[in-house]
């Protein structure tokens, strides 16, 4: 499936018309036509304020083979959001305790709202450590 293809069906599945994108997007309506029709490909800031727009990601518009876009999991919400404040080395720690205690919920006991507190409690006392750790 092509960018033109996906920016069609994201864009329809929100109920946007090609002048709505395009004002969200601060390009013109002749441009969001020409990527959904010519196969012009956009420039990576326009890719991002589509992807943004459209409420997905620009790696799934732009990737032809990646047919059905999968929104992010809680717990790679938290890993994304940690990685752009603290950096790589804090986001990794993270997923690997978070990859490491995910087997306590082998048995199903908690519901999905709970374990999202347990994983956003988790990574606010593996903050709260660092930050401790870097004072001393």
């Amino acid at each position: 499936m092509t960018i033109g293809e996906k920016i069609i069906r994201e864009r329809k599945k929100k109920g946007l018309t090609q002048q709505a994108l395009a004002d969200l997007c601060g390009i013109t309506k002749r441009t969001v036509a020409s990527y959904e029709t010519d196969g012009r490909q956009p420039h990576h800031s326009t890719l991002m304020r589509i992807a943004d727009v459209l409420e997905c990601s620009s790696d799934y518009l732009s990737d032809d083979s990646i047919l059905e876009f999968k929104a992010p999991s809680t717990e790679q919400r938290y890993i994304s959001g940690l990685r752009e404040v603290y950096g790589d080395t804090a986001a990794d720690e993270i997923e690997d305790l978070i990859a490491r205690s995910v087997s306590l919920f082998a048995g199903g006991r908690l519901d999905q709202d709970a374990k999202d507190k347990y994983f956003l409690a988790l990574t606010n006392a593996y903050i709260a450590c660092k930050k401790e750790s870097q004072k001393g």
